[in-house]
């Protein structure tokens, strides 16, 4: 039993998480492109999501990429001290920050149905920049010590003594419990006030199209992530409370692989399915997307096909021609 876990471990890093590395790039790249059009790009949500998309194609890339690189070569961890140092680190800083992101979206949903002229004005676009800005500031200071109280010994990246409880305690908390209940209280107090919002929307003869399909998007997003986020903190704070203790070989590979699961391979899920989770939940979204690509497509071909000016030697009139 224990070979075959290993062997579909894996497998499925091989080829279930290459597909994730591919769709994700893909995916948020798409998010990041549709989002930074004008329809969207002054609108405080869209800002927090397209900041989301952008840490997102971060994770997969880092996550994954380097997973990938150690299936056929030595793993950089148990030689290198600094990639020791630096790769969890910077993993755990970069979720934290998505997610963080995800819950100020949630937020700002919940400031738009909000009777409370002062929440709303939270909604500026200036204001959420600001929050943007420090949380990509704040973050890389509050989980330092991942880096710092990670060890290498020159062969292998571990953490040891009483930071192995204290880092399982902290990341149950700060990544597997805050950010699913935060996001699931605010989206339960938007849907619960998304009456008024539709009133106060239409008093003020304001389309709400748009914001209307922007909370169906979040609220799919957050099922996703609680759905792929609900194995992490039982597995790391079992993994904390267990360290040190002796385990049968059987039962070391099961726990190593639920680990996987709810440590690497479902993490990743999420950070990679937000464009498509986007897609399939809201047709306002799939129209968006299939007019900015046809703009795209639209600019392309018109810088391909520029009509110079260029005057003959035969009769000097002024003649067009197109340079592909």
């Amino acid at each position: 039993m224990s070979v075959n876990l290993v062997n579909v471990r894996l497998w499925m890093t091989e080829y279930i998480m290459s597909i994730f590395l591919a769709l994700g790039i893909l995916g948020n790249l798409i998010n990041i492109y549709v989002f930074t059009r004008k329809n969207f790009i002054r609108n405080s949500c869209c800002m927090y999501l397209l900041a989301a998309s952008s840490v997102n194609l971060i994770n997969v890339s880092w996550g994954i990429g380097p997973s990938l690189y150690t299936l056929n070569n030595v793993d950089p961890s148990t030689y290198s001290f600094m990639y020791c140092k630096l790769r969890l680190y910077t993993i755990h800083t970069t979720l934290m920050i998505g997610r963080s992101f995800i819950i100020f979206a949630c937020a700002d949903r919940y400031a738009l149905c909000s009777e409370s002229v002062r929440l709303r004005s939270l909604r500026q676009p200036k204001i959420t920049i600001r929050v943007i800005i420090a949380t990509i500031l704040v973050w890389p200071i509050l989980t330092m010590h991942v880096a710092i109280l990670q060890n290498f010994n020159g062969t292998s990246c571990f953490t040891s003594g009483a930071y192995t409880l204290i880092y399982g305690i902290y990341s149950t908390l700060a990544a597997g419990i805050l950010p699913p209940l935060l996001m699931t209280i605010f989206s339960v107090l938007t849907i619960r006030h998304r009456h008024q919002l539709r009133t106060r929307l239409n008093a003020i003869g304001r389309n709400n199209k748009r914001d209307h399909t922007l909370m169906i998007m979040l609220l799919s997003e957050v099922v996703v992530y609680v759905v792929t986020t609900i194995l992490y903190p039982v597995i790391t704070l079992y993994r904390a409370i267990t360290n040190g203790q002796t385990m049968s070989a059987q039962s070391s590979q099961i726990l190593t692989f639920v680990n996987f699961l709810g440590g690497s391979f479902l993490i990743y899920l999420n950070s990679a399915s937000v464009f498509y989770v986007y897609f399939i939940a809201s047709k306002h979204f799939r129209k968006e997307c299939k007019v900015a690509f046809k703009n795209l497509i639209r600019k392309m071909m018109g810088r391909r096909g520029q009509v110079e000016p260029r005057m003959t030697q035969a009769d000097g009139i002024l003649n067009r021609e197109i340079h592909f």
